[in-house]
């Protein structure tokens, strides 16, 4: 889709004023905060009271008392964490500024006494939906053509086995209905320093159309889906409108391929696949305890809990809507980013990340990152069963 962005204050206000309201909307289901209050009310309200609130800043005092600063469309409080309270201290622990959050508790010398804290999350049942047909989808990420890393000849050998010429399980490849990608469909230009250094091609229009001329090797009975990512010639904010079709006029030019904005829904066959490419997992790594570039599944999982794919503030576009908030539960999660594999399922959704078709960087060996090249997740849409095809060396 194209931006409707003009930079302005009062649009960032709305940003933030849009993915309160969003979240308040879904935490307000709960049985315990559908009567919740304002926090300008809170003294009105007597004794015990629900509100909810996103969050501006965790303190902890000397003596081990922690304290969260929160705010709503009416006014601010200060959250109390009692030190007893081992559960609440553990939920204190891994929430992120700028998240919302229910609170129940009492209001006592204008301190909010904490005695529950809950995320929007998901609902703890969630009936599987299959197709009635055996199809199959396949899920890839981060291509980074251009790169003089990018496993050319790899990518050419899952071409070749759509086309059903090599490798085994053809029963399977011959059921591939859809193609699902994860964005940084090629390296770009100037993303990092020295990148010029790294590229086999130079230049970003022949970048797509390498790309394209791969792509378009694909059966046309398959319908491939593509998000862009941070390394697309796309703006660096999310969410990133699609790719202009001056720059991606060959993909643009093949019947079967849809470029799309990221992040994106997408209904194949009746199932609900939400596309997110996965530039803000780097925050939600680096501020949540447990979580690591190896198990990027375990991140997505959090995104779920929060109902919101930027949970922490970065690099926002604030559009007309917000288009990083979960409104709708998909049946599939599909991410990349971090050039990991990765698959889990939390309370019914199936979270997918697909690795990446680019070797070890150096910067990556710097990290020491291993990530995991030209591994293809499986899924088939009758009965949720994944599998994970390699066409690399390992």
């Amino acid at each position: 889709g194209k931006s409707t962005c003009e930079g302005k204050l009062e649009d960032f206000v709305e940003y933030f004023n849009q993915k309160y309201r969003g979240i308040e909307k879904i935490i307000r289901r709960r049985e315990n905060f559908i009567g919740t209050v304002a926090i300008n009310n809170l003294k009105k309200s007597g004794g015990a009271a629900s509100i909810v609130a996103m969050v501006t800043e965790k303190r902890e005092s000397r003596r081990g008392f922690r304290f969260l600063d929160v705010e709503d469309p009416t006014g601010d409080a200060t959250v109390f964490i009692s030190k007893d309270n081992e559960e609440l201290n553990e939920i204190y622990s891994r929430v992120l500024l700028d998240e919302v959050i229910g609170i129940r508790g009492e209001l006592r010398n204008n301190l909010f006494i904490a005695r529950e804290i809950v995320q929007p999350d998901l609902p703890i049942t969630k009936a599987p939906k299959t197709t009635d047909e055996p199809v199959h989808a396949a899920f890839l990420s981060d291509f980074h053509v251009g790169s003089y890393l990018f496993l050319e000849k790899e990518f050419q050998k899952f071409i070749d086995w759509l086309n059903l010429k090599s490798g085994n399980r053809r029963d399977v490849a011959e059921k591939i209905k859809y193609i699902f990608v994860a964005g940084d469909l090629v390296d770009g230009i100037g993303i990092y320093p020295d990148q010029e250094g790294e590229l086999s091609i130079p230049d970003i229009y022949k970048q797509y159309d390498f790309l394209g001329s791969m792509i378009e090797q694909i059966p046309d009975y398959i319908e491939v889906v593509m998000v862009v990512g941070n390394h697309d010639a796309v703006r660096r904010a999310e969410p990133e409108p699609t790719l202009d079709k001056d720059i991606g006029a060959p993909l643009y030019e093949i019947p079967n391929v849809h470029v799309v904005g990221n992040p994106a829904m997408v209904s194949a066959h009746g199932i609900k696949t939400l596309i997110y490419h996965g530039d803000s997992m780097d925050g939600v790594i680096g501020h949540l305890s447990g979580l690591s570039y190896t198990a990027p599944e375990k991140a997505m999982t959090e995104y779920l809990k929060r109902r919101h794919l930027a949970p922490l503030y970065h690099d926002i576009s604030p559009e007309n809507k917000d288009y990083m908030l979960i409104r709708d539960i998909p049946d599939i999660f599909h991410g990349g980013h971090v050039h990991a594999n990765g698959y889990a399922k939390y309370r019914g959704v199936h979270l997918v990340n697909a690795g990446t078709w680019q070797a070890q960087t150096k910067y990556q060996e710097r990290l020491g990152h291993h990530p995991t090249p030209a591994r293809v997740p499986v899924m088939n849409l009758s009965n949720q069963d994944v599998m994970v095809l390699h066409f690399g060396s390992d």
